[in-house]
């Protein structure tokens, strides 16, 4: 005979009970409500019947669930819960999800904590309103009509979701059909944008080894799989190991002295991590006000973990450690598990910082977090990447498409930089980027252009143009892949030329960029520049590694920030491929 926690266990017989209980009670409501005499009669039995299955229900029913009993329902071990492996993916140049040919090694170390991601973050989203008809070049008073959206969003097939995504798609398949081939170009110049203020810019000669500016403003293509196995790796992040780097690292620049000043960084960097994963800020003399450019700021940088622990992390995945492969492989994971776990329920991950940090914050540990998942594919890097971009979407201003401090601020240059750069590792990692984002990102480095021939920027429009600010228009172009006009290039690196590394007082924030923008053109300009940038910096570094923060921005950002922004400089010759190129380093015969 079965007892009566066993048959009371059974859910089917529980609701059904309920299910007649709530019967019962309606129909002695609807009952009480008739003027017969019979119909109370029968509705006192109908509330009779009713109140005594809601006692059976309240009284048996906790017996069939009590400690020592069996619910019904198997409890997962705590072996099973979560997940105890991970599988890895790569992605193909058209994005569809493919596994690898052959079984990987382990990773030597924990996957991220996919399991606690619902636990530590909700579920973040886009407003309606933050995409408004402004966004659609078609709209904009200086829209270039060769700059219909970027490549690297209208070629991916894994995020179409829309008849209106596919037609993108399908127009920008057939523009690139309708381009001529390199071949046929021969030695080609610069495309003029309808907007350029000198139309014979157009037919300008580059040199011949920079980066061909015969497409429109497209991402590069191709997506990063795990970065593992030498010379494997096609797409932007394909040269950081193995035989790709070394070849990257010899045919643009670099020597055995930067790589022995970026290894004893990585070794300082490592030791200088917290037990959290995280980097400290005021341990490493961050916070300081020195008021650079006349300005005060409220001692940002007291409070900027996220900002130091994205940088560090940038540093270390610049050489192609990840938190599965490499020396450093369990000191990106401690990262990469403190910035998942500061993430906030918006995405953000600003950390607890001030307001003048607090996007800067935000783009330097997204972009780092996008790198990690394009890199590797581990699901709760791409989780936390989807939610990062989302909320660099938000962030972003609708009309102008620019970045400041707080969302709904017209926007500044420097802030922009960072956030385009999230977008588009983002869209590596495989993550869905609104092509409106990328228009608002090239519409306000139109506001900013300056010069001559427009090959200046602004830090906001209507300011006088600067040399820090020049280089970052100039390498976020370059690095979304737009067609710059060869005058304007030239403009610009006259400027950037005038004052390198060496010259004035060191500035690791210019430096950066101006490496980057120079670096993806692989002309004289960028000899020139290298050399003085190497010389510097390799007579600047202290025996431990680190770079002192006696630069422009290192009062704010301290030892941390200055020795992961001179290292990213001495990786860029292989932390990017030269973006625009069919013969890209990586896929070069060794």
């Amino acid at each position: 005979m079965r007892e009566p926690g066993s048959l009371w266990a059974d859910p089917v017989l529980v609701y059904s009970v309920a299910a007649v209980a709530v019967a019962l009670l309606l129909a002695t409501v609807w009952l009480f409500r008739r003027p017969k005499r019979g119909g109370r009669q029968a509705a006192t039995v109908c509330l009779l019947l009713s109140i005594g299955l809601h006692v059976v229900l309240f009284v048996l029913v906790p017996m069939a669930i009590r400690p020592g009993k069996s619910s019904g329902r198997p409890h997962p071990s705590s072996t099973e819960s979560g997940f105890d492996t991970v599988r890895i993916h790569t992605f193909d140049p058209d994005m569809t999800i493919a596994e690898e040919a052959s079984p990987r090694p382990a990773p030597t170390v924990d996957p991220l904590p996919v399991a606690g991601l619902s636990d530590l973050l909700s579920e973040p989203g886009i407003a309606a309103d933050d995409s408004p008809a402004e966004t659609s070049p078609a709209n904009s008073d200086h829209a270039d009509p060769t700059a219909v959206v970027p490549a690297s969003l209208a070629s991916s097939e894994a995020t179409h979701v829309d008849a209106a995504w596919d037609a993108l798609d399908a127009a920008f398949r057939e523009m690139l059909e309708q381009t001529p081939s390199r071949d046929e170009l021969g030695p080609v110049a610069a495309v003029a944008s309808p907007d350029s203020a000198d139309a014979e810019s157009a037919t300008e000669p580059r040199s011949s080894n920079t980066a061909e500016a015969t497409q429109p403003a497209v991402f590069a293509s191709g997506q990063a799989k795990p970065a593992t196995v030498a010379g494997d790796l096609l797409g932007d992040f394909a040269n950081r190991v193995g035989a790709a780097k070394e070849l990257a690292l010899l045919q643009t620049g670099g020597d055995p002295r930067t790589e022995a000043a970026v290894a004893a960084a990585l070794q300082f960097l490592t030791r200088s991590q917290r037990p959290d994963g995280a980097w400290d800020p005021v341990s490493s003399g961050a916070g300081q006000e020195r008021a650079p450019l006349g300005e005060t700021r409220e001692g940002a940088g007291k409070q900027i973990e996220t900002a130091l622990t994205g940088l560090a992390l940038l540093s270390l995945m610049g050489a192609g450690h990840t938190h599965q492969e490499g020396e450093h492989a369990e000191s990106v994971y401690r990262g990469l598990v403190y910035l998942i776990r500061a993430q906030k329920p918006d995405g953000s991950l600003a950390g607890d910082t001030t307001l003048y940090s607090a996007n800067y914050s935000h783009g330097m540990a997204a972009l780092a977090m996008a790198e990690a998942a394009a890199m590797t594919g581990d699901p709760a890097a791409m989780e936390a990447t989807r939610r990062a971009v989302a909320h660099t979407q938000r962030m972003q201003h609708p009309t102008t498409g620019g970045f400041r401090y707080r969302q709904g601020d017209a926007g500044d240059l420097s802030q922009l930089g960072w956030q385009a750069m999230v977008l588009d590792a983002g869209y590596r990692a495989g993550v869905r980027v609104d092509p409106a984002a990328v228009w608002g990102v090239q519409r306000f480095l139109r506001t900013v252009r300056g010069g001559a021939h427009g090959g200046l920027a602004r830090y906001r429009p209507g300011e006088a143009p600067s040399r820090t600010m020049t280089a970052e228009a100039l390498a976020t172009r370059l690095l979304l892949g737009e067609s710059i006009p060869a005058a304007e290039i030239m403009e610009a690196e006259r400027s950037l030329l005038e004052q390198p590394p060496g010259v004035g007082q060191d500035n690791y924030y210019y430096w950066y960029y101006a490496t980057l923008a120079l670096h993806q053109l692989q002309d004289d300009a960028w000899h020139r520049w290298n050399q003085s940038l190497q010389t510097r910096l390799l007579e600047t570094q202290r025996p431990d590694g680190s770079w002192p923060n006696t630069t422009v921005w290192g009062g704010y950002g301290g030892t941390i920030y200055t020795t992961a922004m001179a290292t990213l400089c001495l990786e860029t010759y292989y932390r990017h491929a030269i973006r625009g190129q069919d013969d890209r380093i990586a896929n070069r015969p060794e």
